[in-house]
């Protein structure tokens, strides 16, 4: 049998401080994203602040370079409460007048449109958030802390990293799948 050839080149010993550092790297930006994600997956859906329904007044282009499409009209909230009779959201695509638009209104003068495509994709952010936070925490646990060739751990800890980084692929799947779903939610629904 033929010797077998790397062509990988000598390997550099592994620095235990920067697999930390990069660990806790991960597992801050995943907790970041995951809170970020779940705040605005709440005002997507309608859960966080007080959702309620807007008749579109007019709606016009407003900003330069990039200009944006403001919509104002009357909003009311779905328990009866508050009325706002000068309420403006960013719509895209246009609405006519007339339109009824569902809105969260996250404090006064301030709406965000309820939507599917908007609940998926913030969805998305959430679990690539929670992956990522996964990640850092199978780094942390699957490598022994010895600043030789990284090997995996024996035992529990081993097991634990193992079983960690696989939910975080887990984790990535549904993002990826959740991004499909807002994709094609937005295109078909409109």
């Amino acid at each position: 049998m033929a010797p077998v050839i790397s062509n990988r080149g000598p390997s550099r010993p592994a620095n235990p401080a920067q697999r930390l550092a990069f660990s806790v790297l991960f597992a801050l930006i995943g907790v970041g994203l995951t809170t970020f994600g779940l705040y605005q997956g709440g005002h997507a859906v309608g859960l966080l602040g007080e959702p309620g329904r807007l008749t579109v007044a007019s709606c016009a282009r407003v900003g330069q370079p990039k200009p944006e499409i403001w919509c104002s009209g009357i909003f009311r909230s779905d328990d009866g409460r508050s009325t706002d009779p000068a309420a403006r959201f960013t719509a895209n695509p246009s609405l006519a007048s007339g339109q009824i638009a569902r809105l969260d209104r996250v404090h006064p003068g301030s709406y965000v449109g309820i939507s599917p495509a908007r609940a998926e994709g913030y969805a998305a952010l959430t679990l690539f958030g929670m992956a990522l936070f996964a990640f850092g925490g199978a780094g942390f646990a699957g490598r022994t802390n010895s600043a030789a060739r990284p090997e995996f751990r024996a035992g529990r800890a081993g097991r634990a990293g193992l079983r960690i980084g696989q939910v975080g692929v887990l984790l990535l799947l549904g993002a990826g799948l959740c991004v499909i779903i807002a994709f094609l939610s937005s295109t078909l629904v409109g």
